[in-house]
């Protein structure tokens, strides 16, 4: 049995941020991902400064490499448009980019490669978490065994690590199917914009345009599964409806050639209350294991990189008081409820109201667009 300090399970933004994060621990890490990189994970491709933030805040080295290897769209605005086709345009501030997540999770997996000395196991998966007086062994898909003092759960939202720290998270969590595909020749894509448009007839959803990258458009959509039930949408065919007859996409995608497949995905979102345990005895989760999803978009790389470095922070200081115990990771839990609590509990309420009352969306988006259209007159 191959023995570690710690086994991260996930490779993702969340997993492979916590192995950068110990890059200075002088701790034996172990990395496993039930898939090989590079690997496809439909997203819809967009993040924000916020992953230089992050990277740079566990070493200025890490962040240098994330502005050299960018290859995507540079992003400087948004658009959001209500669904009486009100809009109001936003500027972002900090570094904004457009990159596919094939390239952006490819690029920290290897920057782990390069600057850790992580051992790391792509295409395993781990099937069974056994928590032990001295230790936690995790069994693989053909049985191998690794046992080590603390396991990190990054392994998405149906986490096996999850499962062994509790079963009663599953029950709440709020499904948002999704549905990304990339086109070519879309007309009136702004290569520094990203276009988020409501519609009457997405309840609890969006439909998305943002450019990316070789002259591609992602294109997607995502809404709410219990609304599209209730109300009798497909959302397949609500998605070739906007694109070949809505009056405002219908000339847009005239000329569109789809570039592959269109994908589908579900956003695991509606879980985290800052009450239910993140972290157990020898366990934390990260990311969409820990219910950390951006309640009003449904946003994850974010989160699932900052639950990474406070995940590491948390580990460092574990073995700093060879203290292993639920109460001493509580520390975890209170970091993760002071950055993430209140916020999402507010865009949660918020979004509800939206969606039991969508002339909110019409009336906000139009305040602001008039709001934004006055001070244009005084500049």
């Amino acid at each position: 049995m191959q023995q570690f300090d710690v086994i991260i399970c996930g490779a993702g933004p969340a997993g492979s941020t916590c192995a950068l994060g110990l890059f200075d621990a002088g701790l034996n890490v172990a990395l496993l991902d039930k898939q090989s990189f590079p690997r496809e994970k439909i997203c819809g491709d967009a993040y924000g400064g916020y992953a230089y933030k992050i990277l740079n805040t566990i070493s200025p080295k890490f962040g240098a490499k994330l502005l050299a290897i960018n290859q995507g769209a540079i992003i400087k605005r948004a658009k959001f448009v209500s669904p009486k086709k009100h809009l109001v345009e936003i500027r972002l501030k900090g570094f904004f980019s457009s990159l596919p997540r094939t390239v952006f999770d490819n690029f920290l997996l290897q920057m782990v490669k390069e600057e850790t000395k992580t051992t790391i196991f792509e295409n395993t998966t781990a099937q069974k978490i056994e928590v032990q007086s001295d230790g936690v062994i995790v069994t693989t898909q053909d049985g191998t065994q690794l046992k080590a003092k603390m396991v990190i759960g990054c392994d998405g939202a149906h986490s096996i690590v999850q499962s062994a720290l509790t079963n009663t998270r599953e029950a709440l969590v709020e499904t948002y199917p999704g549905i990304r595909s990339y086109y070519k020749n879309v007309k009136g894509v702004e290569q520094d914009c990203l276009e988020i448009h409501f519609l009457p007839n997405i309840p609890k959803g969006y439909f998305w345009i943002f450019p990316s990258t070789d002259g591609l458009t992602n294109v997607g959509i995502a809404a709410n599964k219990k609304m599209l039930a209730k109300h009798n949408i497909n959302m397949r065919k609500e998605f070739h409806y906007l694109m070949n007859e809505a009056s405002q996409f219908k000339e847009r995608f005239a000329e569109a050639e789809l570039v592959g497949e269109e994908k589908g995905w579900s956003i695991p979102i509606g879980y985290f209350d800052g009450k239910l345990p993140i972290s157990g005895n020898r366990i934390l989760l990260c990311g969409d294991a820990a219910g950390l999803v951006e309640p009003a978009t449904g946003e994850g790389i974010a989160p699932a990189m900052s639950s990474g470095r406070f995940a590491a922070w948390q580990i460092k200081k574990c073995f700093k008081e060879n203290n292993f115990s639920a109460d001493f990771m509580k520390g975890y839990d209170k970091d993760i409820r002071k950055k993430y609590f209140r916020n999402y509990y507010f865009k949660t309420t918020i979004t509800n109201l939206y969606y039991k009352m969508p002339f909110l969306m019409d009336w906000v988006i139009a305040f602001f667009s008039g709001l934004h259209k006055l001070q244009g007159r005084k500049h």
